[in-house]
Formats: structure tokens, C-alpha cells, sequence
């Protein structure tokens, strides 16, 4: 992801216009490595995120709330004390590199005004937001490094220092010979946008790369193939591309990216108004999406390790059921035994003897416990019967059971894959608590956004204007049905598979139109969502039953007919409310 310098002299640019001279309202550390500051400016509050997260370092104001810890870090401690209230005086970067630094005006009822300033280094893994005072003493840091060894130990008490990176040409300060000059210097071997990133500052990989397709140039050409005319088109590129402003961009693709200026020859370039904007929602999108990932990932192993032993108990009781079904051939055997007593003296170890009970007659061997004598035999025999028969009716029911407990799991299991929201994952969770899938010691407090209410659906709108309902977990889908649905709505669900509720609302009737759209959503968040052809049941909500002690989603229905939907086509889909 390019945060690169020539971001952060965007990003400090558009920070300057919004917050020069606003004061410190309130300071919030959400997680270990994030701090917001809640600055007031011209009747207006602005969030200020600073993250030194080792892969989402970052720096921007932020329109999404973000939920913060009862007991409050030290840092955030720290931060208060010192710089509430306090006065942003000034926003400015380190040369080109990724080294912001925030001044702030306080006040100190033993000095008077002083300076203290909030350090920012935007650098990955050694990413750190660090407060020093107008010594550059530091006071303390997000991240310290206590190592005495280290060249750059990070402690309150300690001076601090810049990183060292001072090696690199800033390309505002040089000539055009200079720069020339340096280039000339790269080994042969050198791919020129490699170059380019270890001489100047400010440069990303896909940075340099970008001069280069400027200058005509293929950004792996080697240096020994550089022309002197080429080294010019490099540098005036190069010094273009860092002094004028570009619109910010979000390349649209499977793995989306932005950048704080155009791309040559991409594809699916969103332009922005403000990098700023932008930075905010690809990082709410990016964090937001890691987060469900994160938390639907951990409870479908949960869950499939449930799958697997009920898969297993299934497989089990199969079996027994199978082996059961030969029970009347053990009552046959004792009687045929008993018609035969006359033939069996103990000690026998079988007798054959004309099955009564085939058409045909033909005779069977009938084996027999040498030990015991011609009625005891039998009896053996009818003891196996009335095992085998219980034992038959007590398998169906727990076999019943077992493939109900597999059959919510597996839906719960597609609601897991579809789950595009915390506060969803949230009740599946709550849900899955109390069906006594998970253990928890977690409090509700604890978990935080995962055990807060969501919505009780999702409304959907088709072509027309007819509202469309639709559950995202079983939770929704039991209140959805059963509470918020009229007995006249259309109720509909993919046929014989995992998958949500929908509602289709029949105040002014029923189109055929918003009939094929609401089985196409139907469709889309079900277990076939890739399948070009998925047939959906609907009927009235009136036919749709919850039988006693079923579990949370399960429902019982008739008076039913069937329609095919393709979810594959997103243009079919109704358009979403909310």
C-alpha cells in the first residue's frame, strides 16, 4: 500500500487546513497501538486517528467511532495530562520522509506555555507515535524500546532522535545535476525504479515505478541501459510528480489499494477529492473486513469441530440403526427353534430346519449355544429380538436429533460465510453461547461491538418500491418471520439448503417483478449463492411454523410453490435500504 512521503505531504497539507490552531477536546486510545484526538475547530469536531499498528500505520481524520476501553491506557494517560487542553500549532513532515510531527501550545502552572510534540513515524512494523517536549526530551511513546544496545532506544527521560534515514536525497533539495548525477552512480545491474527508491526520499516502490512509466520508461530497465536524455525525463518526472498535486486514488480490485496520485495504464482508478477521505474509508473498509474475517474464521472452527464429531455420532448411530433392522430375524430364529425342539438336544452346536416363514420352504441352519439347552436357545434368540427392537426405536429418535444439531450447525456455518458485520457475528455468537456450542468467560462489556444488538433484518427495495426483508442470522431470521412479518407477506427461502429468511411485504400485492428479486436475494445469501440455478420455495407467512423446541431458525412449511433464481446475476438483486 502506497503511504508513501509523497502521501504524507498530502496528508499534511490537507491535516494543516483542518486543524491548524483547534484545541484538544478529548484523547482516546481504542487499542495498543491507536490514539484519536478529538480536536474543536469553527464549531466543528475533528477525529485525528494516529495508528502506529505494525500493518495499518496510518494518519487522518475520521468520520466511524471506534469503541475505547472502560480503564483507559497509560499512554492515553499520559497524553491527557500533558495535552489537555492544549492548542495545534503547526503540522509538518521531516523532509520527504514518513516523520510527522504535530506541535502543540500547552500550558504548565509551573512554566507557563510550553511546546510539546506528538512524533509520528509511519514506518510498518517500526511504526510509533512518541511525545517529547521542547527539548525533544521524550516524555513517553506508544511503543517503547527499552534495549540499551538498540542505537535508537525509545524511554521517557532518554533525547530523541530522528530514525536514520538521512541518507537519502531529498529531491526538493538538490539540482537537477546533482540528481543526474546520483543517477549515473547506481550499480549496472540496478532495475531503475529500485534506484530511484534507495537515492530519493519520499519514494514507494510503486512510486518510482510511476516516474518511470511517466518517462517513458520501463521501470525494470537497468541502469547500464540508461540513456542521458532518459536520466533527464527521470528527474523532471520525478521532480513533477512530488510538486504537483494529484487527485487521490482507489484502485477498484481484488485486493484494493490507494494511492495519493494517478496510476498509469490501471485499471479502475476511483478518483477522491481529498486523500484524506479516502486514507478513512479504505481503512475502515480494510480494518472493518480483517475483523470479521478474524471473528467468523474463530467460530467456524469452533463450529466445525462440532460438525466433525456429529458427523462421526451420525455415521455411528447409522450403523447401530442398520445392525438393528435385523431384529425380526432374531425372533424368526427363536421360533424356528421352538418348532423344532424335538431335533436339539444340548451340546448341539446348530440345527437345520424348514423356514416356515420363506414361500419356498427351503431349510436353514440355525446356529445354537452348545451350552445351553433347545428352550434356552430360543430364549437366547428372542433376547436379541427385544434388544435389537428398543434398541432400533431409541437410535431413530437420537439420529433425529444428531442430524437436526448437524443440520443448524451447517447453516450456521453459511451464515458465517456470508457474515459482512460485527454486530451479526455478534448474536451468532450469543446464539451459539446458548445452544451450548461455545464456552465463554468473556463479559458483554468485554466483548465489546461483538455483543451489541444488530438491526432485527435488512431491508431491501425492488424495482418496484416493494420492500423486501431479509434475516442474517437465525436470530433475524426467527423475529423476522415470527414478529415483524404480516401472515399476507410472502415468505421465502432456498429450497433444501442453509440459508436466510426473506419477506417479501404484500400490502399493495404482489409483482412478478419483486417475486423474481426476492428470490433472487433469497438465493444470494444461501448456501448456493455461486450456482446459476437455485430453486426457492415461497408462500404465504401464514404457512410458515416453528415446531416446538426446534432450534433458533428452523422453521416448518406448506401450502408452498417453487421458483428458480440466478444469484450469480447482481443486477437481479433488489437494491439496498439500509
Amino acid at each position: 500500500m502506497a503511504f508513501d512521503g509523497i502521501a504524507a505531504v498530502r496528508i499534511v497539507a490537507e491535516l494543516n487546513q483542518k486543524l491548524i490552531n483547534s484545541r484538544m477536546v478529548k484523547i482516546y486510545q481504542p487499542d495498543r497501538h491507536t490514539v484519536i484526538l478529538h480536536l474543536r475547530s469553527l464549531g466543528q469536531t475533528h477525529k485525528l486517528v494516529i495508528s502506529a499498528d505494525p500493518v495499518n500505520a496510518r494518519i487522518h481524520t475520521t468520520q466511524h467511532s471506534a469503541e475505547n476501553p472502560q480503564n483507559p491506557p497509560a499512554f492515553c494517560m499520559l497524553l491527557r495530562k500533558y495535552l489537555e487542553p492544549s492548542r495545534v500549532m503547526e503540522i509538518k513532515q521531516h523532509e520527504l520522509e514518513r516523520i510527522i510531527v504535530i506541535k502543540f501550545e500547552t500550558f504548565d502552572p509551573n512554566l507557563g506555555t510550553t511546546i510539546k510534540s506528538l512524533v509520528f513515524e509511519l514506518m510498518g512494523r517500526n511504526s510509533n507515535i512518541i511525545l517529547i517536549d521542547q527539548d525533544w526530551v521524550i516524555l513517553d511513546a506508544i511503543h517503547r524500546n527499552s534495549d540499551e544496545n538498540h542505537p535508537r532506544p525509545i524511554m521517557p527521560g532518554l533525547s530523541y532522535k530522528l530514525p536514520p534515514v538521512n541518507t537519502k536525497l531529498n529531491p526538493l533539495g538538490v539540482s537537477e545535476p546533482e540528481a543526474i548525477a546520483e543517477i549515473r552512480l547506481f550499480p549496472a545491474q540496478t532495475p531503475i525504479f529500485k534506484g530511484l527508491v534507495n537515492i530519493f526520499q519520499g519514494l514507494s516502490p510503486q512510486g518510482a515505478a510511476e516516474v518511470c512509466r511517466r518517462a517513458g520508461i520501463d521501470p525494470q530497465t537497468l541502469k547500464q541501459d540508461l540513456s542521458l536524455q532518459e536520466m533527464e525525463a527521470l528527474w523532471k518526472n520525478l521532480h513533477k510528480f512530488i510538486t504537483v498535486k494529484e487527485p487521490p486514488v482507489l484502485v477498484q480490485s481484488a485486493k484494493p489499494d490507494f494511492f495519493a496520485y494517478r496510476l498509469t495504464d490501471v485499471p479502475d482508478q476511483l478518483e477522491f477529492t481529498s486523500l484524506d477521505e479516502l486514507v478513512d474509508d479504505f481503512y475502515h473498509y480494510r480494518i472493518h473486513t480483517h475483523q470479521v474475517r478474524q471473528k467468523a474464521g474463530a467460530l467456524q472452527t469452533q463450529i466445525n469441530t462440532h460438525l466433525k464429531r456429529l458427523r462421526k455420532k451420525e455415521q455411528i448411530q447409522r450403523n447401530t440403526l442398520k445392525a438393528a433392522e435385523d431384529a425380526d430375524q432374531w425372533q424368526k430364529m427363536g421360533e424356528l427353534i421352538l418348532a423344532n425342539l424335538y431335533k436339539i438336544t444340548k451340546g448341539d452346536h446348530s440345527v437345520t430346519a424348514v423356514d416356515y416363514y420363506d414361500p419356498n420352504q427351503h431349510e436353514i441352519t440355525i446356529e445354537l449355544d452348545p451350552s445351553l439347552g433347545p428352550s434356552e436357545n430360543a430364549q437366547r434368540y428372542f433376547k436379541r429380538y427385544n434388544k435389537a427392537k428398543n434398541s432400533r426405536e431409541i437410535t431413530k429418535k437420537l439420529l433425529n436429533l444428531t442430524v437436526m444439531e448437524r443440520q443448524y450447525l451447517e447453516e450456521v456455518m453459511v451464515q458465517l460465510e456470508q457474515a459482512d458485520d460485527l454486530e451479526v457475528l455478534g448474536e451468532i455468537e450469543n446464539e451459539l453461547i446458548k445452544e451450548g456450542f461455545i464456552r465463554t468467560k468473556r463479559s458483554k462489556k468485554q466483548n465489546g461491538d461483538f455483543h451489541r444488538k444488530a438491526k432485527p433484518y435488512q431491508e431491501y427495495a425492488a424495482s418496484d418500491g416493494t420492500v423486501i426483508l431479509l434475516g442474517r442470522n437465525n436470530r433475524q431470521n426467527d423475529l423476522l418471520t415470527f414478529r415483524v412479518a404480516k401472515p399476507d407477506d410472502i415468505w421465502l427461502h432456498a429450497q433444501n439448503i442453509p440459508g436466510s429468511h426473506v419477506i417479501l411485504r404484500a400490502d399493495q400485492g404482489v409483482s412478478e417483478e419483486a417475486l423474481s428479486e426476492a428470490a433472487a436475494l433469497a438465493a444470494y445469501y444461501s448456501k448456493h449463492r455461486n450456482s446459476p440455478k437455485v430453486p426457492v420455495d415461497y408462500t404465504e407467512r401464514k404457512h410458515v411454523h416453528k415446531p416446538k423446541g426446534a432450534k433458533p431458525g428452523f422453521v416448518t412449511y406448506n401450502h408452498f410453490k417453487t421458483i428458480t433464481a440466478d444469484p450469480t446475476k447482481l443486477q437481479n438483486l433488489p437494491k439496498k435500504v439500509n
